[in-house]
C-alpha cells in the first residue's frame, strides 16, 4: 500500500473512532470520503474496493442518533427550515409519481435528493457547539486544499482549452463543478484566519493559497462572477467595526489573487461574459441556447417533469426545435434554478430558495447581534458562511449546482452559526462543550 493510501487508512480509522465520542468526526469522516474519494485518486487501487462514503454516512447517522442533543437548540427558525426540507422531499416524490417523464431516472435522482436533506439534518445535529463549526469548516478546508495540492504540487490533472480537467471529487469531477466546491471551500477557509486560535490561523493560511489556485485553474466565469459577489457581498454587508476588517481581509485576499493569476487567458475568457453577442465565445452562446430550451420545458411542464428531465429526457427534443436540427446532444442545463425548476416544479424552486433564504436572514441576524455586542470575531464568521451561500447562489446561474450536496453543507453551516453564536445563547457555548463532552463518555464506553 502507497503512503497516502497508507494516510487515508489511518485518517479515516482515526475519525471513526472519534465519532463515538463526539459526532463532530463523523462529518469529517464523511467529508474525507468525499474530497479524497479512493477511487478518483491513484493511490485508491490499493485498497478495498468499497462504498467509503455509503459506509461514512451510515457512522454519521448512527454516531448522531447515540449522541444527547445538543444544549445550544436551533433558532425557532430552524422549524420552518425543517418544514421546508421536508416539504421539498414530499414535492419530489408529489412530482416522480405523477409526472415524471422518465420513472427510473427520475427515481435515482429523487433518491439522491432525500439523502442530502437527510445529510443536511444529520450534519447540524453533528455540530454541538461553536469548536465543532469550527471543525466542520476546517476540516472543508483542508479536504479543498488537498485537491488543490495534487494539481498545484504533484501536477495532477489535464488542460483542456486552458481550463483543469481530469481531477476532482465525486458529481465534482469537471472544471465548473470543482470551481463551485472550491468557491463555496474559499470563504470558509478565509473565516478561519479571522479567528482567535493559531491553528485555524495556520491551517488557513496554508489552505486558502491551494483552493484560490486551483479555483482560478478550473476557469470557470460563473464561478469568478460567484467570487466577486462574495466579496462585494462581504463587505457591503459588514457594518461599524467589521467593514474595516472586511476590508482589510478582502486587500489580502486582492494581493493573493494578483499574485495567483497569471495566465492571461483566464482573464481573456472572464472578459467574454460581457461582450456582445458577435464576440462571445461558443461556450457562453451555447449557454443561452440550452436555457431557452429549459424555459421551454418549463413553460409546458411548470409543475415539474421528475428529477433529470431536461438532461436525460425531455433535453434533445427541445434543444432540437430550437435549433432546428435533429443533430443535437443532451446536456445539464447550465443554471441551477432552471434545473431544479424543470426537475421539480416552480413550487419545488420556491421551496428550495425558502430553504436558502430563511436560513441566510437567521444567520445574519446572528450576525448583527454580535458585531452590536461587540464580538467583532463572531461577527467575521457569520458574514464569510452568509457570503459563501451568496456567492454559491451566484454560480448557479451559470450551473446546475443547487441540487448538489455541498449546497446543504451550507445550510447546516447556516442554521448552527445562527444557534450556537446567538447573543443570547453565546455565554452558554463553551459550559456546553464541557457538559457534551462528559455526557458522551458513557456513549464510548459502551
Amino acid at each position: 500500500m502507497s503512503a497516502s493510501g497508507a494516510l487515508w487508512v489511518v485518517l479515516a480509522v482515526s475519525f471513526l473512532l472519534m465519532s463515538f465520542r463526539r459526532p463532530v468526526w463523523a462529518v469529517a469522516f464523511y467529508l474525507q470520503t468525499f474530497f479524497a474519494a479512493p477511487y478518483l485518486w491513484w493511490w485508491g487501487d490499493d485498497l478495498p474496493s468499497l462504498r467509503y462514503s455509503l459506509l461514512a454516512g451510515f457512522v454519521l447517522l448512527l454516531s448522531v442518533a447515540l449522541a444527547p442533543a445538543s444544549l445550544i437548540p436551533n433558532r425557532p427558525n430552524a422549524a420552518t427550515l425543517r418544514v421546508a426540507a421536508i416539504a421539498i422531499v414530499v414535492n419530489a416524490v408529489f412530482v416522480h409519481l405523477v409526472f415524471a417523464a422518465n420513472s427510473t431516472i427520475s427515481a435515482e435522482v429523487l433518491v439522491e435528493l432525500a439523502k442530502f436533506i437527510l445529510l443536511f439534518f444529520m450534519i447540524s445535529s453533528a455540530i454541538k457547539d461553536r469548536d465543532d463549526l469550527h471543525r466542520v469548516i476546517a476540516t472543508i478546508a483542508i479536504g479543498a486544499a488537498y485537491i488543490g495540492w495534487e494539481v498545484a504540487i504533484n501536477d495532477r490533472g489535464t488542460f483542456t482549452g486552458s481550463r483543469l480537467e481530469g481531477v476532482g471529487a465525486p458529481a465534482a469531477n469537471t472544471a465548473n463543478s470543482l470551481a463551485n466546491v472550491m468557491l463555496v471551500a474559499l470563504p470558509l477557509a478565509g473565516s478561519l484566519f479571522l479567528q482567535k486560535s493559531w491553528k485555524w490561523k495556520l491551517t488557513s493560511v496554508v489552505a486558502a493559497p491551494l483552493i484560490l489556485n486551483l479555483l482560478l485553474l478550473c476557469n470557470s466565469r460563473g464561478a469568478f462572477l460567484g467570487l466577486i459577489g462574495t466579496g462585494v457581498a462581504f463587505v457591503l454587508a459588514a457594518r461599524g467595526q467589521t467593514r474595516k476588517r472586511a476590508l482589510q481581509t478582502m486587500a489580502l485576499g486582492g494581493i493573493a489573487l494578483f499574485l495567483l493569476l497569471g495566465d492571461p487567458r483566464i482573464l481573456e475568457r472572464f472578459m467574454t461574459t460581457f461582450t456582445g453577442s458577435e464576440a462571445r465565445d461558443n461556450s457562453a452562446a451555447g449557454r443561452l441556447e440550452f436555457w431557452q430550451a429549459g424555459a421551454a420545458l418549463l413553460a409546458d411542464y411548470p409543475l415539474g417533469a421528475g428529477g433529470g428531465a431536461f438532461k436525460f429526457t425531455l433535453g434533445v427534443r427541445y434543444l432540437g426545435e430550437l435549433l432546428g436540427t435533429d443533430d443535437v446532444e443532451a446536456r445539464a442545463l447550465h443554471n441551477g434554478y432552471l434545473t431544479e425548476a424543470t426537475d421539480w416544479g416552480v413550487q419545488g424552486l420556491f421551496l428550495k430558495l425558502g430553504l436558502f433564504l430563511v436560513a441566510i436572514v437567521g444567520a445574519y441576524r446572528t450576525t448583527e447581534k454580535c458585531r452590536r455586542e461587540n464580538r467583532i470575531q463572531d461577527a467575521l464568521l457569520g458574514l464569510c458562511i452568509t457570503t459563501t451561500a451568496f456567492g454559491y447562489l451566484i454560480h448557479n446561474f451559470f450551473g446546475s449546482f443547487l441540487d448538489h450536496e455541498w449546497g446543504y453543507w451550507i445550510l447546516a453551516l447556516l442554521v448552527r452559526y445562527a444557534a450556537l453564536f446567538d447573543a443570547a445563547s453565546a455565554s452558554a457555548a463553551d459550559s456546553a462543550d464541557t457538559a457534551i463532552e462528559a455526557r458522551s463518555r458513557p456513549i464510548a464506553a459502551a
